[in-house]
């Protein structure tokens, strides 16, 4: 069939209005992310969406504006349809759904395809996210548990079914039902009718973070208008901090449901009895059977087209936290595994809050959006953490506060509500909440172990080039399992190498039974066109992935690095980590020979600029290098990724004083690469009270494999030993 545009185009107003919405979007600090704008067809449409907010209603009339150009009509509360702003409304497309004769007009349109239509069937703002009971969806209002309206499937089945129904009494010439389907709904004939069908469309808005609170809105009315209704100064903490803070609004459109294939085994079923009732009753008994069915499947698709963050999965693991509590250490192992197997099963969308940086979590560091979420449930005393412990206020986070109340009072539970929906991933969160303490240790590891391979195998696919890429052998991540009461060591490699460097220290320090991790720096051990986009935030996540295999596994753990890699064993070294007992810097790579590299950041806007202008003559992307170990090295050097190197000695001079564990510096005399210098700079400026610098009289830079390695590994046994 071909697809023809029968929809209205935007009217002055309409896009004057749009105006306005930017412009507020600017003055907002609130980002909006769309979905699924492929889904979205020519057909005329009824959009089914979510309600939380007040503001919802205009944001997704703009957003499809911005889609397709055209305008489509919406229902607002009948109470703002006063004066000049109830006219202005109309005029952009809102409607009262009080307005007299509101049905034929929506009909009339979805059957002509003029205008789309945007509707929310849970009737009202549900605001405590509340839809699941007893495993069905019932929605929890202000006074009642009810079962999800079915206005929406009436009105888009009424549509459907009457434009069949018209069509087939012009078909039979039948005068008397023509007239009635052009008098109610404006019809001037067939020509008028869309020629495609009616399709509804599920649609999600999901917010992060949710964190009501005074804002500059409120505060503004609240100077104006004494006495502010508790309603209204609710709405203005929730909304007024959605929009004015930083955050997500995520909107998802998801699969369209075409009401000609949902309705077909219905109405095959009633053609066989159709010689005995009117064609009246037969349509109210079809509608009768099909509405709640097709109710509960496009709000089913509205509810989890949600977007997944961190206040969702934190939340609901609260919720199945064990009355004795839990410790916080292992609390978080619980939110990681989580994020990882939520994601794995990609069954949805996820915040970037589950994908960036949730490696913090189990390597002993901060994690900001587990931090915040976390504060909440604190303030709002749904738990409490004495002594690393946390403890639940289950009655708190399970039994429903006052309906407008409780986005104030109670948003982790709104949160955990919203997430309900989920039910496959409600049940990895229950199952993890179930572990003992020595399997979560034992999953996370694995997991950062399977994580830290994925990684580097999409890496290597993405760039590999026949007879260039590194092997496995060599580019991979390394675990080798120790006995568990001794030390577990991080080894971590240099600039243009790989694992593979660190392969003979590895297997020695193994052998004696320490576990042992050799770290794959992102953009390492696969092919030189990885270091063009390389960031030195991804090179300190790989060594805290090594950190967190070893310190689920070991109750201390060393890290030691050669060159590039010293300094980002030095880099973690200065956290204060719990389990870090030492750290082991060979040839710490913080001032180069080569004076030369101080030009790479140069070169790299350079060469910015020209791609940027579309200009390839006159740029310098790499330089040839002549590696020592071509089989574990590269053979270029990509201008950008020595300009991150530059960064990375920066980063470590500033972090050095921090240091505070035993410290040992190994260093060639005679290093063709790194200035013999920076190991005693590191040494000088380390606030470690143990604290040795070794030199050997060795004339090459790889100390670590082949020549010098021997001298280099006696001078590392004796050290481990002694912590």
């Amino acid at each position: 069939m071909v697809e023809e545009e029968t929809l209205s185009k935007a009217s002055r107003s309409f896009r004057f209005a749009g105006v306005i919405v930017s412009a507020i979007k600017k003055l907002s600090r609130s980002a909006v992310s769309v979905e699924g704008e492929e889904k979205l067809r020519a057909n005329p449409t009824l959009f089914v969406v979510n309600h939380f907010t007040r503001f919802e209603t205009g944001l997704l009339l703009h957003i499809l504006y911005k889609h397709n150009g055209q305008m489509a009509h919406s229902l607002a509360d009948s109470g703002l349809f006063k004066g000049k702003f109830g006219q202005y409304l109309e005029s952009v497309g809102a409607h009262p759904i009080d307005m007299p004769g509101r049905d034929e007009k929506m009909i009339s349109e979805l059957m002509k395809g003029s205008h789309n239509w945007v509707i929310f069937p849970e009737g009202s703002m549900i605001k405590n996210k509340k839809v699941m009971h007893d495993g069905r969806l019932q929605l929890h209002l202000e006074d009642k548990i009810s079962a999800p309206h079915t206005g929406a499937s009436v009105l888009a089945l009424k549509t459907f079914l009457m434009k069949e129904q018209y069509k087939r009494a012009i078909a039979d010439n039948d005068e008397q039902l023509i007239n009635y389907y052009q008098d109610t709904y404006a019809l001037r004939g067939p020509g008028d009718l869309a020629v495609l069908d009616l399709c509804i469309v599920p649609v999600n808005i999901t917010y992060y973070p949710l964190r009501p609170g005074k804002n500059l809105l409120s505060t503004g009315v609240q100077l104006l208008v004494k006495d502010l209704a508790p309603k209204l100064e609710e709405e203005l903490l929730v909304e007024g901090k959605i929009l004015l803070q930083e955050s997500d609004i995520s909107i998802s459109f998801g699969h369209p449901i075409d009401v000609r294939s949902f309705s077909k085994p219905y109405r095959r079923l009633f053609s066989l009895i159709k010689p005995f009732i009117s064609p009246a009753t037969k349509m109210n008994w079809m509608m009768k059977l099909m509405r709640h069915r097709l109710t509960n499947k496009f709000m089913g698709r509205v509810y989890t087209r949600l977007s997944i963050n961190m206040d969702h999965i934190v939340a609901t693991a609260l919720r199945y936290i064990p009355a004795q509590g839990v410790t916080e250490v292992d609390f978080k192992k619980i939110i990681y595994l989580a994020c990882l197997k939520i994601k794995k099963q990609n069954h949805r969308r996820v915040h970037r809050s589950i994908r960036d940086g949730i490696i913090n979590l189990v390597a002993d560091e901060e994690y900001g959006p587990y931090n915040s979420i976390m504060k909440l449930a604190i303030d709002e005393s749904v738990v409490v953490l004495e002594s690393g412990r946390l403890l639940v206020d289950h009655e708190s986070i399970q039994v429903p506060q006052p309906f407008h109340r409780m986005r104030l009072d109670n948003t982790t539970s709104v949160l955990a509500n919203e997430f309900e929906v989920m039910k496959w991933a409600v049940k990895i969160i229950k199952k993890l909440a179930k572990a003992s303490p020595e399997k979560l240790s034992l999953q996370v590891a694995e997991a950062v172990i399977e994580r830290d391979v994925a990684l580097y195998e999409d890496e290597r696919m993405r760039s590999y080039v026949e007879n260039e890429s590194k092997s496995r052998e060599v580019g991979k991540p390394v675990f080798m399992a120790g006995e568990k009461e001794k030390v577990g060591i991080v080894l971590v490699h240099g600039f243009l190498a790989s694992p593979g460097e660190l392969l003979q220290l590895a297997k020695h320090l193994n052998q004696q039974g320490y576990g042992v991790y050799i770290v794959r720096l992102t953009g390492h051990g696969t092919h030189a066109t990885e270091l063009k986009t390389v960031t030195l935030k991804c090179w300190q996540e790989s060594v805290k992935r090594g950190y967190a295999v070893l310190s689920h596994y070991h109750s201390k753990v060393v890290l030691a690095g050669f060159s590039a890699g010293a300094l980002l064993a030095l880099i973690q070294g200065a956290l204060g980590l719990p389990k870090v007992n030492a750290i082991i810097a060979i040839n710490p790579a913080l001032t180069l020979c080569q004076k030369s590299a101080k030009l790479s950041p140069m070169l790299e806007r350079w060469n910015r600029l020209l791609k940027g202008l579309s200009v390839e003559a006159g740029s310098l992307p790499y330089i040839e290098n002549e590696a020592q170990f071509p089989d574990t090295n590269y053979d270029k050097i990509y201008v950008a990724g020595l300009a991150r190197l530059l960064e990375l000695q920066e980063c470590c001079r500033e972090r050095l004083a921090l240091i505070e564990v035993p410290l040992l510096v190994i260093q060639a005399e005679d290093d063709p690469v790194v200035e013999p210098s920076s190991a005693k700079e590191v040494v000088d400026k380390a606030s470690s009270l143990c604290k040795s610098l070794e030199y050997l009289q060795l004339q090459h830079h790889v100390i670590v494999r082949d020549e010098g390695s021997i001298e280099t590994f006696q001078l590392i046994d004796p050290f481990i030993a002694s912590l």
